[in-house]
């Protein structure tokens, strides 16, 4: 199990999730998990984290709820709730930046 969950906000920007994903993929630990917040984006966020599961050295949890308006605490909430690690609250928090 991984000793640290990293969570990511995302809303239909793969280009940039990319990016982020290969740059945790480039880090020396390897023992976390990255949890993806996701805002509703549309299939193409869903089946580029599909696809990047199987090229990167850590678990990918994408954590998804439909698009109801800009509601980014609501699934930061249920990403914090399904990260794998026992204390939550330490959490690491990254976020993409608008390209």
């Amino acid at each position: 199990m991984s000793q640290t969950s990293i969570i990511i906000t995302t809303y239909n920007n793969p280009v940039w999730l990319e990016k982020v994903l290969w740059s945790y993929s480039c880090q020396t630990r390897k023992d976390f998990e990255v949890v993806i917040a996701d805002d509703g984006s549309k299939d193409e966020t869903r089946e580029l984290i599909e696809a990047m599961r199987s090229q990167v050295p850590f678990p990918i949890r994408h954590v998804w709820q439909e698009d109801d308006g800009f509601r980014k605490c609501r699934i930061l909430n249920q990403a914090i709730m399904q990260a794998r690690r026992k204390q939550r609250h330490r959490a690491a928090f990254g976020r993409q930046q608008p390209g």
